[in-house]
């Protein structure tokens, strides 16, 4: 538990490396069988990574045969794919999990996914379906008994009882291939992380791919999904993301990669430094295409400004006489948690759209949200689609939970900075998913008020 008094940011703050960005690269480091040397905001002296990062790592280093022999990350990721090591683990990584499963179904070996704690209870029935529908075996052992998967394998001889690397505690799913290429329809509603294992996989298949999108609703991610695929020479088009051309028997070529630092991890302190005092934070892309670089317009519409300095890096500006506003999150669904701060602490009324997006994260992040921001006082209410925030003073003086999601965590932690009285934020550890060295940049930055 940590507790929070009110204060004002005065600082710079240095923000890990982009997740949605390293996974991703993590992931075409692999399907180049290449080493590929990593700079910009990726750590070189054995600085921590989030969580979920390390995740994408060790499912990349599971498979792979020329991994790193040092404790500390190296700047330089060597990869390759010794196919002996067969379960892997994603932590609590959905990215990781629903992007690597159509990675992994290029192969015609059985690989078993696993997880643990808020990836157990997320949906993977479109993971399923949709390996299924383009030709691969895929089963959930969330949905059915372990022991009727079990004599499934060894009725069709897929079952290797000698092979003791595949274990079947805590799994998730069961993916084997090999996946073809050809003409599919994909479902993307409920998220485009399985989508972008897909575009990322399928310039590996046989012949050429068509993908017929339905209902994609975090185009951003897919543009940062086709960005990382062009820097390593691999190409598909597409016409207004309904149709995806994936030409065939492409080969992703290793090279120097940039990685950005993690917009959604600084759009806590860019909520922070509108709402308490100035802030440099980077580094940050000026021409990235993560979602969350959206936080930008988000501020600026409640009154804020910044403005970009040298080397990647931003200056947010504390705000004066700061209104509430309206914002549509559909495409970036992570940044509900920072504008709910924002919001909290802004005069009049603040509309946020798209709260069908976060009942399947690490929490019910909407029902999350409301029930422990209320705790504090806050005047938040759910109105079909929209979250509604009443601003103004926040009372504080209560103890609430994170409920073991790390983005409510850093939210209700820059909200306290302006509650009357302290709060008392427990599940503080839950930041290492995205954001490890988050409260070591907050306490450097944080001035008390006198």
């Amino acid at each position: 538990m940590i507790t929070i008094t009110k204060g004002h940011l005065k600082g710079k703050v240095s923000l890990p490396p982009s997740k949605s960005m390293s996974i991703r690269v993590l992931a075409a480091i692999f399907l180049s069988g290449r080493d590929t040397l990593l700079k910009g905001a990726w750590p070189k002296d054995g600085t921590q990574v989030c969580e979920d990062v390390q995740a994408a790592y060790r499912v990349v280093r599971s498979v792979g045969s020329q991994f790193a022999k040092e404790d500390i990350w190296p700047d330089k990721v060597p990869p390759g794919r010794d196919h002996s090591r067969r379960q892997l683990d994603c932590g609590e990584s959905a990215l990781a999990l629903r992007m690597f499963a159509p990675i992994l179904a290029l192969s015609s070996y059985i690989y078993c996914l696993r997880g643990r704690t808020t990836l157990i209870t997320r949906p993977v029935d479109f993971v399923i379906e949709g390996l299924r529908e383009l030709g691969c075996w895929c089963e959930s052992l969330n949905t059915l008994p372990t022991l009727s998967i079990i004599e499934n394998l060894k009725e069709t001889g897929r079952w290797e009882p000698r092979d003791t690397s595949l274990s079947l505690s805590r799994p998730i799913l069961l993916v084997q291939g090999p996946l073809r290429g050809g003409k599919y329809q994909v479902n993307a509603g409920g998220s485009s992380q399985f989508l972008s294992g897909l575009l990322m996989a399928l310039p590996l298949a046989g012949k050429d791919s068509i993908l017929e999108v339905e209902h994609l609703a975090s185009q951003p991610y897919i543009d940062l999904t086709l960005n990382v695929m062009e820097s390593f020479g691999v190409r598909a088009t597409h016409d207004n993301y309904k149709v995806f051309h994936i030409p065939g028997r492409q080969t992703y070529r290793a090279r120097k990669i940039d990685i950005e630092g993690d917009w959604s991890g600084g759009a806590n302190f860019i909520v922070g430094a509108t709402l308490f005092g100035d802030l440099r934070m980077g580094p940050l892309w000026k021409d990235s295409l993560q979602a969350d670089k959206a936080i930008l317009e988000a501020v600026g519409k409640a009154g804020g400004s910044w403005a970009w300095g040298a080397s990647n890096q931003l200056k947010v500006y504390k705000g004066r006489n700061l209104q509430g506003f309206t914002f549509d999150a559909q495409k970036c669904p992570d940044l509900f948690p920072p504008l709910v701060a924002l919001a909290v602490h802004c005069k009049g009324t603040t509309s946020i759209h798209g709260i069908d997006r976060l009942f399947h994260k690490e929490s019910n992040r909407a029902l999350a949200l409301l029930e422990e921001y209320s705790k504090v006082g806050a005047n938040i209410r759910l109105e079909g689609n929209n979250m509604i925030i009443e601003g103004g003073v926040l009372p504080g003086g209560a103890r609430i939970s994170a409920r073991g999601d790390n983005r409510i965590a850093m939210s209700l932690a820059i909200a306290a900075l302006g509650a009357e009285n302290p709060i008392e934020i427990e599940g503080k550890h839950t930041v290492a998913k995205s954001f490890p060295d988050f409260w070591e940049e907050l306490n450097k930055v944080t001035k008390p008020v006198s």
